[in-house]
């Protein structure tokens, strides 16, 4: 089992990394300063207020927590969509061709 990553404990530091103030993140984000201080001390955060975070200050903590956790975790990949997709679509090529075939072969029985 993996150690827990403390949410707060990475928009803390990210926070203090850039020099930035509490209160102008805060005054972004449209909520109260001592709100930033309450995220830091979670353990964990919603995950639209982390969301939000991300666009405020313009960085993934996503990806901050997907780095942590273990290597041999799975995840699907771009290039996996991108096999899928490429799949449907000769799949799709496929159908509309059998499609056309029945309706001339429909068309030549009348």
């Amino acid at each position: 089992m993996t150690k827990s990553i403390h949410i707060g404990s990475l928009i803390k530091q990210f926070i203090d990394k850039k020099y930035l103030r509490r209160s102008d993140v805060a005054y972004s984000m449209g909520i109260p300063n001592t709100a930033i201080y309450a995220y830091e001390k979670r353990n964990s955060i919603q995950t639209d207020t982390l969301f939000r975070l991300c666009e405020t200050l313009n960085h993934n903590f996503f990806m901050d927590i997907a780095n942590a956790l273990p290597k041999e975790y799975t995840q699907h990949s771009a290039s996996d969509k991108d096999k899928l997709l490429a799949e449907q679509a000769k799949e799709l090529h496929k159908l509309k061709l059998e499609n056309d075939l029945l309706k001339e072969l429909i068309m030549n029985k009348k």
